[in-house]
């Protein structure tokens, strides 16, 4: 039967647990990347929708004054 010297089987275990080392990172960082642009993705989409509310909440403000102008009789200011 084939046996591993103790320095060997040090050495394989010392490698497997800076292997799971990295790529537990790797996992992680890659998790860690993929939340950061879902956040950066919903940011540009409300930010988007908020400046849609500003403009369409302007351009009531402009139609609103648009009327009340017109309503007013003729020779009053």
């Amino acid at each position: 039967m084939f046996e591993l010297s103790k320095q060997r089987l040090t050495a394989d275990n010392q490698f497997l647990k800076i292997q799971t080392r990295a790529l537990s990172h790797a996992r992680i960082m890659s998790e860690t990347e993929k939340l950061t642009q879902q956040r950066e993705e919903n940011m540009q989409k409300l930010r988007g929708l908020r400046l849609a509310n500003e403009a369409n909440v302007k351009q009531a403000g402009i139609a609103a004054q648009i009327n009340t102008k017109s309503r007013r009789r003729p020779g009053f200011k």
